[in-house]
């Protein structure tokens, strides 16, 4: 039995492989793990490029053939070619394990980052060593498609003891969360064949990238906003829900924490400061995030997929647009999305409620089961409350058109963005082109 725990957590190490490295199509089967013969050698691949540089592993297959070929030919001269090639490689390996990296490496990488574009890396790198560390380059790994390092760092030689600062350029090409893992340094000394790696364990970092989107100028909202005067001490952060009107006179029963004690002075008697109830405008953004799913059988229902996927993008960025111009107009926006439960995120009026709108949006993934009509009674009576809606949907079906009616029949005023739809569209719908949006044409709505 304890045979058989310790396999299995020495296999779950082995095929999850190492940090920088993880393999994804790895199965548990009756408390055992299986990977695909394929993931095996691709793992075993990343282990040679982990240890060797491209020139060795080019030098290793000539050398390997001209081992072979010895081995039939006993007497043949290539022998000596093949033993030469290996000593070479042999010494780089044992001369770079004797001045092998022993770092303290903190790399600072910004929270979130929009789509699309660069951003930079920070690298604050001390060696503990006596003696300096040469020849050193930064998280040369894979990280999921989407993100990539295109211009890592690296240094010529670090001195012992000596701290150094190094940058790094990325590249985000689309929406989503990545992980970046434990920062690595691999040494090339002394001849750039073997490699010799470092790394802190523990310290990966998280990079949100948000939908990119083009500020709007203008939004013209459905005439059903309503001022939500119980709300504004449970979304505010910025202290009472009250505003300053002006100053008057002390009158019996005025509450004393209000009298403004430097006027009072100067007056010479009582006055006290009066404040009016703040009202807050609130708007509801319902997401439509049903992408059907994927069948392979079907070429069109692949291409339709795709077009899906597409549209999918397109509408998480016109909901960052519509996001960003109502949280600079001072409004509450509560963000409903219908996935395998209903996702209600309300924000408040300041500026750290935007990036956590940012935020959401770079982690939501698309829904393959539609599920807009599964939405309790209790959250339509939520939605109605607010007054002002704005859907912004994928397509237009009999599903979406209850919805519609469901929201109207509840007394919500209600703005219909739709997305590359065809077929028959009711007239209150509003269509946009995706490509208009991912282009930044769209700013007025």
């Amino acid at each position: 039995m304890k045979i058989n725990i310790w396999y299995n957590r020495w296999m779950k190490r082995f095929l999850d492989g190492p940090e920088w490295f993880q393999i994804v199509n790895q199965e548990r089967r009756n408390g055992a793990y299986r990977m695909p013969t394929l993931a095996f050698f691709v793992w075993i691949l990343a282990w040679l490029w982990r240890i060797f540089t491209i020139p060795a592993l080019l030098a290793l297959i000539p050398a390997g053939l001209l081992v072979l070929y010895s081995t039939i030919s006993l007497e043949s001269p290539v022998r000596i070619a093949a033993m030469a090639l290996f000593l070479i490689i042999t010494i780089d390996f044992l001369v770079g394990w004797v001045f092998r990296p022993k770092l303290r490496i903190k790399r600072i990488v910004p929270d979130r980052v929009r789509a699309g574009s660069k951003f930079h890396i920070t690298y604050q790198v001390t060696n503990l060593r006596n003696f300096p560390a040469w020849d050193l380059e930064f998280d040369r790994y894979i990280i999921k498609k989407g993100l990539e390092i295109t211009n890592a760092a690296s240094v010529e030689a670090i001195k012992a003891k000596e701290t150094v600062t190094l940058s790094a350029l990325g590249l985000t090409e689309r929406r989503g969360v990545y992980r970046l893992f434990s920062p690595i340094a691999d040494s090339l000394f002394p001849l750039s064949l073997t490699k010799w790696s470092y790394r802190n364990k523990g310290n990966s970092t998280l990079i949100k990238v948000y939908p990119a989107f083009a500020e709007l100028h203008n939004l013209t909202l459905p005439s059903g906003s309503r001022f939500q005067r119980e709300g504004a001490s449970r979304v505010s952060k910025i202290g009472e829900s009250m505003d300053f009107y002006g100053c008057r006179d002390y009158r019996d029963g005025d509450d004393p924490r209000h009298i403004y004690w430097t006027g009072s002075a100067r007056r010479g008697e009582l006055v006290v400061k009066e404040f009016r109830t703040e009202y807050l405008s609130r708007v509801a953004l319902i997401v439509d995030i049903h992408v059907p799913r994927r069948r392979w059988q079907w070429l069109k229902q692949r291409l339709d997929r795709r077009s899906y996927a597409k549209n999918f993008e397109a509408a998480l960025s016109l909901t960052s647009a519509i996001a960003d111009f109502l949280t600079r107009s001072e409004y509450v926006v509560d963000i409903f999305a219908t996935g395998s439960q209903v996702y209600h995120f309300q924000t408040g009026r300041h500026l750290a409620c935007f990036d956590s709108i940012l935020d959401i949006l770079a982690e939501l993934d698309a829904n393959p089961k539609p599920q807009l009509n599964d939405l309790p009674d209790q959250v339509l009576e939520e939605i109605a409350g607010i007054g002002s809606v704005l859907l912004i949907f994928l397509s237009w079906d009999d599903e979406r058109a209850q919805l519609v009616t469901r929201l109207r029949e509840a007394g919500a005023e209600l703005k219909i963005i739709l997305i590359d739809a065809t077929g028959e569209i009711p007239d209150f719908v509003q269509l946009i082109n995706s490509n208009e949006i991912n282009s930044g044409r769209v700013r007025d709505l």
